[in-house]
C-alpha cells in the first residue's frame, strides 16, 4: 500500500472536480460531508439501459467522467465540505497489466483542508507475491508526475 498527501489542495479539487485528469478511473463510491451526509455508490444500474446499450459492453461501474457532474454538484457552495471519501479503480479493461488481480484501487480522502491518498490492490488468489502491488503503485506515482500532481510520500 502506498499512501501519500497531494502539496496543492486546491489545484487537485481542480483536476479532479472541473477537469477531466480522472475520468478514465472507475468510480466505486463516494462519502460526501456537507450541510448532510452522501453515500453514492458506482455500481451501474443495469435495468436503466436498453438491452442494445448493455449489449454495447457497459462496464460494471461509472467511470468518473459520468459520476464527476453530480459529486461537483453536492460540494459546490461558499463553504468547503467537512470531508469528501472517493474510491476509484483502474478500468477493467487495464487489469491485464497487473497479473494475479481482481481490481486496483486509488482512495482519496480529503478532510481537515488535507488531501490523503491511498492505493491497494484485490488479489485474483492469495499470493505473497507483492509485484502487482508495486506495479499499480508505480503506475499511480507516474499518473500523478505527469498529471503535475505534487505529492508528499508517507512513512510506513
Amino acid at each position: 500500500m502506498l499512501a501519500f498527501t497531494v502539496n496543492d489542495t486546491k489545484s487537485f479539487m481542480n483536476l479532479l472536480l472541473k477537469g477531466d485528469t480522472f475520468d478514465a478511473f472507475l468510480f466505486r463510491q463516494g462519502e460526501l460531508t456537507t450541510f448532510a451526509s452522501f453515500l453514492i455508490e458506482g455500481k451501474r444500474n443495469m435495468d436503466f439501459y436498453t438491452a442494445e446499450e448493455q449489449e454495447a459492453g457497459l462496464s460494471r461501474y461509472v467511470h468518473w467522467e459520468e459520476m464527476r457532474p453530480f459529486v461537483f454538484q453536492a460540494i459546490k457552495g461558499n463553504k468547503l465540505p467537512k470531508s469528501i471519501k472517493l474510491v476509484f479503480s483502474l478500468a477493467e479493461e487495464k487489469l491485464s497489466n497487473l497479473p494475479n488481480t481482481k481490481a486496483a484501487f486509488l482512495n482519496i480522502l480529503f478532510k481537515e483542508h488535507t488531501i490523503l491518498c491511498t492505493t491497494a490492490i484485490s488479489q485474483e488468489a492469495f499470493s505473497l507475491d507483492k509485484s502487482s502491488e508495486r506495479l499499480w503503485e508505480e503506475y499511480i506515482l507516474k499518473f500523478f508526475k505527469k498529471n503535475a500532481i505534487g505529492i508528499r510520500k508517507q512513512e510506513s
